[in-house]
Protein backbone atom coordinates (compact mmCIF):
# COMPACT_ATOMS: atom_id res chain seq x y z
CA UNK A 1 0.00 0.00 0.00
CA UNK A 2 2.65 2.44 1.34
CA UNK A 3 4.61 2.24 -1.92
CA UNK A 4 2.01 2.21 -4.30
CA UNK A 5 0.56 5.54 -2.71
CA UNK A 6 4.29 6.95 -2.77
CA UNK A 7 4.61 6.69 -6.61
CA UNK A 8 1.45 8.48 -6.61
CA UNK A 9 2.34 11.22 -4.96
CA UNK A 10 5.80 11.07 -6.54
CA UNK A 11 3.36 11.51 -10.06
CA UNK A 12 1.89 14.17 -8.93
CA UNK A 13 4.61 16.31 -7.44
CA UNK A 14 6.43 15.34 -11.11
CA UNK A 15 3.14 16.72 -13.17
CA UNK A 16 2.84 19.93 -10.80
CA UNK A 17 6.67 20.28 -11.71
CA UNK A 18 7.37 23.92 -9.91
CA UNK A 19 4.13 24.42 -8.81
CA UNK A 20 4.66 24.12 -5.18
CA UNK A 21 1.47 25.70 -3.63
CA UNK A 22 -0.17 22.83 -5.57
CA UNK A 23 2.06 20.38 -4.44
CA UNK A 24 1.51 21.53 -0.86
CA UNK A 25 -2.33 21.64 -0.93
CA UNK A 26 -2.11 17.74 -2.33
CA UNK A 27 0.36 16.84 0.55
CA UNK A 28 -1.50 19.22 3.12
CA UNK A 29 -5.01 17.12 2.02
CA UNK A 30 -3.55 13.76 1.94
CA UNK A 31 -2.09 14.60 5.98
CA UNK A 32 -5.38 15.01 7.09
CA UNK A 33 -7.12 12.62 5.31
CA UNK A 34 -4.89 9.84 6.91
CA UNK A 35 -5.67 11.86 9.79
CA UNK A 36 -9.01 10.73 9.19
CA UNK A 37 -8.68 7.23 7.91
CA UNK A 38 -7.80 6.45 11.46
CA UNK A 39 -11.55 7.41 12.58
CA UNK A 40 -13.52 6.35 9.41
CA UNK A 41 -13.44 3.09 7.61
CA UNK A 42 -12.25 3.38 4.10
CA UNK A 43 -10.44 1.87 1.44
CA UNK A 44 -6.62 3.91 2.60
CA UNK A 45 -5.17 3.25 -1.10
CA UNK A 46 -7.56 4.59 -2.63
CA UNK A 47 -8.65 7.14 -0.69
CA UNK A 48 -4.86 8.76 -0.67
CA UNK A 49 -4.25 8.33 -4.07
CA UNK A 50 -7.49 10.72 -4.78
CA UNK A 51 -6.35 13.02 -2.18
CA UNK A 52 -3.20 13.67 -4.24
CA UNK A 53 -4.58 13.71 -7.35
CA UNK A 54 -7.93 15.52 -6.99
CA UNK A 55 -6.39 18.14 -8.31
CA UNK A 56 -4.70 16.79 -10.93
CA UNK A 57 -6.52 18.61 -13.65
CA UNK A 58 -6.32 22.28 -12.11
CA UNK A 59 -3.08 23.34 -14.91
CA UNK A 60 -5.11 21.49 -17.69
CA UNK A 61 -8.49 23.68 -16.69
CA UNK A 62 -6.21 26.81 -16.72
CA UNK A 63 -5.03 26.31 -19.88
CA UNK A 64 -8.54 25.31 -21.70
CA UNK A 65 -10.87 27.03 -19.74
CA UNK A 66 -8.89 29.88 -18.43
CA UNK A 67 -10.47 28.89 -14.93
CA UNK A 68 -9.05 27.08 -12.01
CA UNK A 69 -12.84 26.43 -11.18
CA UNK A 70 -13.93 23.48 -9.77
CA UNK A 71 -16.35 22.67 -12.05
CA UNK A 72 -13.26 22.84 -14.95
CA UNK A 73 -10.85 20.67 -12.37
CA UNK A 74 -13.62 17.92 -12.22
CA UNK A 75 -13.52 17.70 -16.25
CA UNK A 76 -10.50 18.29 -16.78
CA UNK A 77 -8.80 15.56 -13.99
CA UNK A 78 -9.56 12.34 -14.36
CA UNK A 79 -8.14 11.78 -17.79
CA UNK A 80 -4.81 12.92 -16.30
CA UNK A 81 -5.39 10.30 -12.77
CA UNK A 82 -6.49 7.67 -15.14
CA UNK A 83 -2.86 8.26 -17.00
CA UNK A 84 -1.20 8.42 -14.20
CA UNK A 85 -2.78 4.97 -12.19
CA UNK A 86 -2.95 3.14 -15.01
CA UNK A 87 0.86 3.79 -16.12
CA UNK A 88 1.69 2.82 -12.80
CA UNK A 89 -0.44 -0.52 -12.80
CA UNK A 90 -3.30 0.35 -10.72
CA UNK A 91 -5.50 -2.05 -11.04
CA UNK A 92 -9.11 -1.11 -12.89
CA UNK A 93 -11.39 -0.46 -10.01
CA UNK A 94 -9.01 2.04 -8.34
CA UNK A 95 -8.55 3.48 -11.50
CA UNK A 96 -12.56 3.86 -11.88
CA UNK A 97 -12.36 4.78 -8.36
CA UNK A 98 -10.44 7.33 -7.94
CA UNK A 99 -11.18 8.85 -11.49
CA UNK A 100 -14.48 9.06 -9.62
CA UNK A 101 -13.54 10.80 -6.90
CA UNK A 102 -11.28 13.37 -8.89
CA UNK A 103 -14.24 14.17 -10.93
CA UNK A 104 -16.64 14.60 -8.46
CA UNK A 105 -14.45 16.48 -5.30
CA UNK A 106 -16.35 19.95 -5.79
CA UNK A 107 -19.89 18.38 -5.83
CA UNK A 108 -20.95 17.60 -2.33
CA UNK A 109 -23.40 15.15 -3.61
CA UNK A 110 -20.75 13.69 -5.73
CA UNK A 111 -20.21 10.11 -4.77
CA UNK A 112 -21.87 8.25 -1.61
CA UNK A 113 -18.47 6.60 -0.14
CA UNK A 114 -16.63 6.95 3.25
CA UNK A 115 -13.35 7.68 0.36
CA UNK A 116 -14.79 11.10 -1.08
CA UNK A 117 -16.89 12.03 2.94
CA UNK A 118 -12.69 11.75 3.61
CA UNK A 119 -11.53 13.63 0.51
CA UNK A 120 -14.03 16.04 0.92
CA UNK A 121 -13.32 16.95 4.63
CA UNK A 122 -9.77 16.65 3.82
CA UNK A 123 -10.08 19.28 1.36
CA UNK A 124 -12.14 21.60 3.17
CA UNK A 125 -9.63 21.43 6.26
CA UNK A 126 -7.04 22.22 4.49
CA UNK A 127 -9.09 25.35 2.55
CA UNK A 128 -10.39 26.99 5.24
CA UNK A 129 -7.12 28.36 6.42
CA UNK A 130 -7.82 30.51 3.16
CA UNK A 131 -10.92 31.70 4.67
CA UNK A 132 -10.21 31.77 8.81
CA UNK A 133 -7.82 34.91 8.84
CA UNK A 134 -10.99 36.81 7.22
CA UNK A 135 -13.46 35.41 9.90
CA UNK A 136 -14.35 36.45 13.53
CA UNK A 137 -14.74 33.38 15.63
CA UNK A 138 -18.37 33.19 15.14
CA UNK A 139 -18.54 33.84 11.85
CA UNK A 140 -15.97 30.95 11.61
CA UNK A 141 -18.13 28.41 14.16
CA UNK A 142 -20.82 28.82 11.04
CA UNK A 143 -18.36 28.18 8.46
CA UNK A 144 -16.88 24.75 10.11
CA UNK A 145 -20.85 23.65 11.26
CA UNK A 146 -21.69 23.57 6.98
CA UNK A 147 -17.97 22.75 5.94
CA UNK A 148 -17.87 18.78 7.23
CA UNK A 149 -19.84 15.80 5.67
CA UNK A 150 -18.20 13.46 8.75
CA UNK A 151 -18.50 13.84 12.32
CA UNK A 152 -14.21 13.12 12.49
CA UNK A 153 -13.95 15.92 10.12
CA UNK A 154 -16.27 18.31 11.80
CA UNK A 155 -14.45 17.85 15.27
CA UNK A 156 -10.77 18.48 13.32
CA UNK A 157 -11.93 21.92 12.25
CA UNK A 158 -13.70 22.80 15.74
CA UNK A 159 -10.31 21.71 16.80
CA UNK A 160 -8.16 23.51 14.30
CA UNK A 161 -9.90 26.37 13.39
CA UNK A 162 -11.96 27.55 16.99
CA UNK A 163 -10.23 28.62 20.04
CA UNK A 164 -11.51 25.95 23.27
CA UNK A 165 -14.80 26.27 24.24
CA UNK A 166 -16.01 29.07 21.86
CA UNK A 167 -17.96 26.80 19.68
CA UNK A 168 -20.53 25.96 22.30
CA UNK A 169 -22.36 29.23 23.05
CA UNK A 170 -22.37 29.82 18.60
CA UNK A 171 -23.42 26.60 17.98
CA UNK A 172 -27.29 27.65 19.56
CA UNK A 173 -27.07 30.57 17.33
CA UNK A 174 -27.75 28.30 14.78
Amino acid sequence: MAEFVGLVRQAMEQTFGDDRRRIDHALAVAGWAETLLRYIDADPVITLSAAYLHDIGIHAAERKHGSSAGRYQEIEGPPIAREILVRLGADPHLVETVCELVGNHHTPEGVDSPEFRILWDADALVNLEEVAPHKNEQEMARVVQRSFVTEAGYRLGMEKYLSPGSLAPHLKDG
